[in-house]
């Protein structure tokens, strides 16, 4: 077993013997083990162990835990929580609660003792009964891969990798491993009763199909290191296409071209939403079957508008792409001009107005022609008659009943919704979207679109303005 344990070490993990390991050791077998083939490694190691408050003998735990680190001479660090109560605050499963808070402690004391690495006690056993797990729930390729030797959870940290040096070993061999060294640990004896899911699998179901298919643990192993080199060479694809489909990656939102995303196979376009779904939320722990599909039947109709996709998550369909992000849609801000409120401004008594957060109404009032190009390749720049605007102007959002005279159009005007549906401007930052108004209620600009007729430029007028709406720097 040292040898093979050697082996993945070197060959698969990679772990060098100056980088520091804390392992999740919890006094039982598996971590024992762990813990006891690490040490001969001379990788500096801290002992984290995880008091979860639940079980009657977990205090018990944690002081075998503390005794353990002592006689061996390395770090030990531990914390308690109450996961009964995390569970019920934030609406969660004991075993969802408990893993968001082993897992929140165990990367905490990596950053904190400078470790890239997390060593778990994951065997063969608990892989099979992952994908068991997993098969039941209805998973996709990912799922059925199972757990992976050196993994991220970019939930808790975009760089600290947890290791699985044990996940090819059987239980039978680690419990051979700890009575050949008279390795001591403590058993957790909820392992023995049927309340987890894990644990009816462990006892009922595994050990049927075993009784009646031999040999089917192995091929369950077997099938899940198929699945994850099949997985990698998807995730492979994905990522030398995806600066053809991905238009802007924000930590908020994500926009991918919508003619790009129709041309992948299904196979891909399921994993493309499944990659931006987690990587807007990487604490979400599954995107269902439905809600992909649900998504992909909007798109395939050729519809513009909104569709859930889950947890808060929504995709937003325009003729040309697809934005995805929160429903609150607070990201909208940073992708097009918003106007919170609304403001009055005298003319030439200042120079420019916060409208936002993320964006700023500048103002220059300009005399000399020859100072000045008027025409600009920039929508968000514009040159107006200064002869025909009032000393005020007020800046703000959308109204029911607005209607607007745009440049070109010589007579009458048209709804303001009518043309920002003409002018193919998402539905979502419409309400927002800032117009600068003459003091007489008459729209004077649409930054982004278009000027006013009556405020054009023209061979006769004396005195320009100059307005443009950027994002704020910083």
């Amino acid at each position: 077993m040292d040898l093979r344990f050697l082996n993945i070490i070197e060959n698969n993990i990679k772990l060098t013997n100056t980088q520091p390991v804390v392992i999740a050791f919890s006094g039982g077998m598996d971590s024992v083990c762990l813990l006891n083939l690490l040490t001969k490694l001379e990788n500096p190691i801290i002992i984290a162990h995880f008091n979860h408050g639940i079980r009657e003998n977990a205090d018990r735990d944690e002081q075998f835990a503390r005794m353990y680190a002592q006689q061996l001479g390395v770090d030990f660090v531990s914390e308690k929580s109450d996961v009964k109560v995390f569970a019920k605050e934030n609406h969660l499963s004991l075993e969802e609660a408990g893993r968001k808070k082993r897992y929140d402690f165990l990367f905490r004391i990596a950053r904190d003792k400078g470790a890239h690495y997390i060593a778990v006690g994951h065997h063969a056993d608990d892989q099979v009964e992952t994908l068991f797990m997993h098969l039941m729930r209805g998973s996709g390729l990912t799922g059925l891969a199972g757990m992976k030797e050196i993994a991220l959870i970019p939930e808790f940290d975009l760089d600290i990798k947890i290791i699985r040096p044990l996940l090819s070993f059987w239980r039978y061999e680690i419990e051979e491993y700890c009575a050949k060294n008279n390795l001591d640990y403590v058993v957790d004896e909820t392992n023995f009763t049927n309340l987890y899911e894990r644990n009816r699998i462990r006892h009922e179901i595994l050990p049927f199909l075993n009784e009646r298919y031999s040999g089917l643990n192995q091929r369950l192993l077997n099938l899940a290191n198929v699945l994850q080199s099949e997985d990698e060479l998807i995730q492979v694809r994905l990522s030398k296409m995806w600066k053809s489909i991905c238009l802007q990656q924000h930590p908020r939102f994500i926009r991918l071209d919508l003619a790009e995303l129709k041309n992948q196979p299904l196979g891909l376009q399921r994993r493309i939403i499944r990659f931006v779904a987690f990587s807007l939320r990487p604490e979400l722990r599954d995107l269902s079957f439905k809600n992909i599909e649900n998504l992909l039947n909007f798109m395939n109709k050729n519809k513009t508008g909104e569709i859930d996709l889950q947890d808060s998550l929504i995709a937003l369909f325009t003729n040309q792409e697809v934005l995805f992000g929160s429903k609150s849609k607070d990201w909208i801000g940073l992708l097009f001009p918003q106007v919170l409120g609304q403001f009055k401004m005298e003319i030439g008594k200042c120079d420019y107005l916060e409208i936002s957060e993320n964006w700023l109404l500048q103002f220059e009032l300009i005399n000399d022609l020859r100072s000045i190009q008027i025409k600009t390749e920039n929508d968000f720049t514009v040159f107006l008659n200064g002869d025909k605007i009032s000393e005020f102007i007020i800046l703000r959002g959308k109204k029911d009943g607005d209607k607007f005279q745009p440049l070109g159009m010589k007579k009458g005007s048209i709804k303001l919704s009518d043309f920002f549906i003409n002018e193919k401007v998402m539905q979502a930052a419409r309400e927002k979207w800032p117009l600068v108004i003459n003091s007489d209620g008459r729209i004077i600009w649409v930054p982004g679109i278009r000027p006013g007729h009556e405020f054009r430029v023209t061979d006769s007028t004396k005195n320009f303005i100059k307005m443009s709406v950027m994002k704020k720097i910083g």
